[in-house]
């Protein structure tokens, strides 16, 4: 599967009163389509006039013009146009006022060139007719994305799919494994077999053999459960949480895999297996098969290619497209149609998600069922994710080791990086010195957690 692009027809105008900005966003979005550029607000109304604008980029700042009037004249000549704003001077009011404008999203200089590009291509697509939304990546339901992280997961699946081996989807619980390996499925050579799913976490080990290699009750012939390699045949074989499995179980999933067969419940009696195995893990594996926890065979046959699949704090711009895909798909149900509001969308794409997509579906649905109108407010959304409490208020129990540590982690660092700019007063490269790393480095912080230094100034 091929990355996302915007169509080769998408012409992006530019606008910046410095030419050293407009030379590295030229450079950076030539990919997206035609780059006109304008290094003042009246240059860009008489750019708007003249060609057909799909997307404007432009400065806060300028002399002339700002970028919110220069948002007002887009708007007017060119109304269906995405509207991405830059500025240094980000803050949280500011950017609802723009979106209230009119404005599709806003980054902070210093950016990533792949934030930016994310950021516009996620504005292009919500612009598009429905007819033409398939440009947004989705190699799966639910695997919405228009981040650089996205479309390279949707390369990595289709590179995968066509190789037709065993494949380990390694990530986070509720990133969406479950939909890379049906994916996987879907795009390889055996989509016309079955996909058979078997969960190797929650099942007694009895049940769990039974499931994997079939049974027979004692003393019974012709009501035998049968194999799951069985039921497979010519398709794949998903193994969600494989690490869960007792090493017992992984010793004859070993042998069916060195041998390509099966043996039945029934005596003398085996099966050819051939099917293509997908398995999925939250757990660092690598560590396990050290441990002796899980066998170093069983590893390498299950890895002839691997997938990684991202959390959502990694998918940057990715919320806004699942939360709206979630609550259509509520609409569908016959369920009053919701949209969120400027400063919702702004409180979820402040939060961590260390529960990842599962967690901001369910964040969606229960703020669905509390608004009172079509509109869902801020104050509608659970608790823990206006306070940004992404650490406190989750169930560790819930977790693995290696996911409460990542979780502890980042909501340590949102912490030190508000406690440093409250010591500085909202001084960035003050802050940065006492952090011991680079301004922008430390801007990258601030972008991350959706921290504005404003908020910690009290003398200006």
């Amino acid at each position: 599967m091929n990355p996302a692009k915007s169509a080769p027809t998408t012409t992006i105008l530019v606008v910046d009163d410095k030419a050293n900005m407009l030379t590295l966003l030229a450079k950076v979005l030539r990919e997206d389509g035609r780059v006109l550029k304008a290094t003042s607000g009246a240059a860009a109304q008489k750019l708007l006039a003249e060609q057909p604008v799909d997307a404007v980029v432009c400065d806060l700042k300028m002399p002339d013009m700002d970028g919110l009037a220069v948002l007002d004249a887009t708007r007017r000549a060119r109304p269906n146009a995405a509207f991405i704003l830059m500025t240094a001077y980000a803050t949280v009011e500011s950017a609802i006022d723009a979106m209230k404008r009119g404005a599709d999203d806003y980054v902070t200089k210093p950016f990533e060139p792949d934030e930016l590009r994310a950021t516009l291509l996620r504005a292009l697509a919500r612009r598009r007719p429905p007819e033409e939304a398939t440009t947004v990546t989705a190699p799966a339901p639910g695997l919405l994305g228009a981040s650089p992280a996205m479309r390279e997961l949707a390369r990595v699946i289709g590179r995968t799919a066509s190789a037709d081996g065993n494949t380990l989807v390694i990530g986070e619980t509720g990133t969406g494994k479950r939909l890379c390996a049906r994916a996987i499925h879907l795009l390889g050579p055996r989509a016309a077999g079955p996909f058979v799913t078997v969960t190797c976490r929650g099942i007694a080990s009895e049940d769990l053999e039974a499931e994997l290699f079939g049974s027979r009750p004692p003393g019974r012939h012709g009501d035998e459960r049968p194999a799951l390699f069985e039921r497979a045949r010519g398709g794949t074989v998903f193994l969600d949480e494989v690490g869960e499995l007792r090493l017992g179980l992984q010793a004859r999933l070993v042998r069916v895999l060195e041998e390509r067969h099966v043996r039945l419940p029934a005596e003398h009696s085996s099966l050819a297996a051939d099917p293509r195995i997908v398995a999925s893990t939250h757990r660092d594996i690598d560590a396990m098969a050290r441990e002796g926890s899980f066998r170093e065979d069983l590893l390498y046959r299950l890895r002839m290619t691997s997938v990684l699949v991202p959390p959502l704090r990694e998918r940057s711009g990715d919320v806004e497209l699942l939360a709206s895909s979630f609550l259509s798909d509520m609409s569908r149900t016959g369920k009053q149609p919701r949209r969120l509001s400027p400063e919702a969308l702004v409180v979820l794409e402040r939060y961590a998600w260390p529960g990842n997509v599962r967690e901001l579906r369910a964040a969606v649905e229960r703020a669905a069922v509390a608004a009172a109108g079509p509109l869902i407010e801020a104050a509608d959304l659970p608790a823990e994710i206006r306070s940004g409490n992404a650490f406190g208020a989750i169930d560790l129990s819930s977790m693995s080791y290696q996911q409460a540590l990542e979780a502890a982690r980042e909501d340590a660092t949102r912490r030190y990086v508000e406690a440093v700019l409250r010591r500085t007063n909202g001084r960035v490269v003050q802050a940065a010195e006492i952090a011991g790393i680079e301004r922008e480095s430390f801007y990258r912080l601030l972008r991350r957690y959706g921290i504005s230094p404003e908020d910690f100034r009290t003398d200006e």
